[in-house]
């Protein structure tokens, strides 16, 4: 084994929350007077949220976010609001943005 694959798989098993990968469209802005900005949610955990999306955000910017899973109910309803602690540039007008989430909205009677 690697040092890299020996470091992923440390930092893998020190995580207090597991990372679940799903693929649906997660909707973000940064206030209530932005239009919500669709992404593509990577993954995701009780503390956080992982995604793609067309837009660079500024780390430390507050965010809202909310999960679109449609018929996919294997997906939890998820919507609350963190802080941009990563956006990495993927090129070609992509940006890969990780969040610390600090307030889960509960459910809407609907879910």
């Amino acid at each position: 084994m690697t040092t890299e694959q020996q470091n992923t798989q440390s930092e893998t098993n020190n995580r207090v929350f597991p990372r679940i990968v799903a693929k649906c469209p997660l909707m973000h802005r940064e206030n209530e007077q932005q239009r919500w900005s669709v992404g593509i949610l990577i993954n995701f955990s009780a503390t956080g949220v992982l995604f793609s999306s067309a837009r660079s955000l500024e780390i430390d910017s507050p965010i809202a976010v909310r999960l679109e899973r449609g018929r996919n109910r294997s997906l939890p309803a998820l919507s609350g609001s963190g802080m941009v602690i990563r956006c990495d540039d993927l090129g070609s007008g992509k940006y890969e943005i990780a969040c610390k989430l600090d307030r889960i909205d509960p459910p809407s009677s609907k879910d």
